[in-house]
């Protein structure tokens, strides 16, 4: 008997890194399409090195052959980011609209894919992608163009929001259609899919043109350089910075090419026409320090985005000091504010002034507060609640608050949980293997590959390279060298540096070993690692990790 399957692989244990799974058919052998393909940045402590992570779509693109379509709702990279990463395992056609196919076509071409894999389409028109009809319906949120999904299937209709909120007086597109939405909820909404990154902030969001006037002040009081940061993708918060300094007789400067990008898309498109006037960085070397005003990445204290290197004075443009402004026209997303405080600390010491969102009305967010859930709670009507793109702290207070806003039954769905939505009530199926993969430089690695365990390990306790020369015998031909990263020269013992100590104790130990033993690679290699470890753990208090290298030496 056919059935409607909802399963999350990423988004709703954390905000970020967006994959869900509809599926419509028999148990086991459903027909899929794939809604947001997006990344997450980890925190170095986690993942050190690490530039971006994904969830793992193992158990999809396993049976890729059962995935129809991969749904993109909006450009933002935690929705969109992973599409050229991960197309070799789905191979699937992409649909989005406009503006983020003009995002998503980079990406591909990036990664060495065809942008025609990209099929655009428009707004409140229907596509019909096996048994399901989608419907990309506009809403209103930080970034051009971002659509929620209508989902028409056999069993009913399910309303994925992605991210919004209801802003009545946006920069860029229309204001979200309630007279649409009410309609839809006459019809009937078997269940609602809800964004929950704000489900505990009270009231609403706001719209962007509330903090105009505000953004203007801040700036006319700066005095020397200005450089302003938030998501590059906000090209609505982008105009209003930019608007704010040229009525500030400030030229503008974007520095970094992922807010160039996102502006050259916006104007390319349509999707955000009119973007204020900018000059070169070369054309502002001749402007005095009070007439520039520069656009920056960095905002969540990313290390190789503009504003850390502007922080740490490595910027090859920009430079920031005493008695100029940094602006932070942003919120911190939890996760970060380790990140972020240590630029701004780099940024004080520098004697720059730094100014966020506690300090002056110069941010709006833009999710949805509780609000303006409610109210599309009010507006739809739907049967069932599932929350999605929160942490389980916001997924549980969604659906706690979802059976007062009027749901008959709300369901907290956590990756790799399937949820089978019947008219007669949803219930949980099946839990899939759902993970994370890291990109790591130019490579793909999996979560259980070790090389993130490995590192991290290397970062708490160094590293030590030991090479061992034998002869036929198995005797030592010289003493062993060792060579250690990431721990202490000297010891404070008598007995030689750290390192000659410690190849001391690995050829007496070599010395000591049965002739037998020693002929054997596998078992020498144990017993160098294990007395290394020994050694380094009596003179430091750690165990550093070890890679052995045995050479044997035979005669002519």
């Amino acid at each position: 008997m056919n059935g409607l399957y909802y399963l999350p692989l990423g988004g709703t244990d954390e905000i970020g890194m967006n994959m869900y799974l509809y599926g419509y058919g028999p148990e086991g052998n459903q027909r899929w399409i794939m809604v947001d393909c997006g990344i997450g940045f980890p925190d170095e402590g986690v993942a050190p090195g690490i530039e971006t992570m994904t969830p793992d779509p193992a158990w999809i693109a396993g049976q890729r052959d059962k995935l129809d379509a991969i749904i993109i709702t909006h450009a933002h990279e935690d929705h969109i980011g992973a599409i050229g990463t991960l197309f070799d395992k789905l191979k699937a056609p992409i649909y989005c609209t406009a503006f983020p196919a003009e995002i998503g076509r980079r990406k591909m071409e990036e990664a060495g894919h065809s942008p025609k894999n990209i099929k655009v389409t428009e707004p409140n028109t229907p596509v019909q992608i096996g048994d399901f009809e989608i419907t990309f319906f506009p809403m209103t949120h930080s970034v051009p163009e971002t659509s929620a999904l209508i989902i028409r299937t056999p069993v009913g209709t399910v309303f994925h929001t992605a991210d919004f909120k209801i802003d009545p007086d946006p920069i860029y597109g229309s204001t979200m259609d309630k007279e649409a939405l009410r309609k839809l909820g006459e019809e009937g909404v078997l269940a609602l899919v809800c964004d929950s990154t704000n489900v505990f902030e009270p009231g609403r969001a706001g719209g962007e043109k509330t903090i105009q006037d505000s953004l203007r002040k801040v700036i006319a009081g700066c005095k020397g350089k200005v450089a302003a940061t938030t998501f590059a993708s906000n090209v609505a918060r982008l105009k209003t910075l930019a608007d704010a300094a040229t009525a500030n007789e400030r030229a503008v400067i974007v520095a970094g090419r992922a807010m160039s990008r996102m502006i050259q898309a916006g104007e390319r498109t349509g999707a955000a026409a009119g973007f204020s006037d900018t000059i070169t960085e070369d054309q502002a070397r001749d402007l005095p320090n009070e007439n520039l005003f520069y656009l920056v990445t960095g905002s969540q204290g990313e290390g190789r985005a503009a504003m850390a290197r502007i922080a740490s004075g490595t910027h090859p443009v920009v430079s920031l000091e005493r008695g100029d402004t940094a602006i932070f026209s942003s919120k911190t997303i939890p996760g970060n504010e380790v990140e972020v405080a240590r630029i701004y600390n780099k940024l004080v010491e520098r004697g720059v002034e730094v100014i966020d969102s506690s300090m002056a009305d110069i941010h709006v967010s833009g999710h949805a507060c509780r609000d303006e859930i409610e109210e599309m709670y009010l507006l739809l009507k739907p049967k069932y609640a599932i929350p999605m793109h929160g942490e389980p702290r916001h997924l549980a207070e969604h659906a706690e608050s979802a059976l007062k806003w009027g749901a008959a039954q709300s369901f907290v769905v956590t990756n790799g949980e399937m949820l089978h939505i019947a008219a007669n009530g949803p219930r949980k199926v099946d839990e899939v293997h759902t993970g994370r993969l890291y990109r790591d430089g130019d490579l793909i690695v999996g979560a259980q590959d070790g090389v993130v365990r490995d590192r991290k390990r290397m970062a708490l306790n160094g590293h030590i390279a030991i090479s061992v020369i034998l002869d036929d015998d198995g005797q030592l031909v010289v003493e062993s060298d060792v060579r250690a990263t990431g721990a202490p020269k000297k010891t404070g013992r008598k007995g030689g540096t750290f390192e000659e100590q410690i190849a001391q104790a690995v050829d007496d130990a070599i010395e000591s070993m049965p002739a037998k033993k020693r002929s054997d690679d596998g078992a020498l290699e144990d017993m160098v690692s294990q007395t290394a470890r020994r050694k380094a753990n009596r003179l430091w208090g750690k165990k550093p990790e070890t890679v052995v290298f045995i050479t044997r030496l035979e005669d002519d």
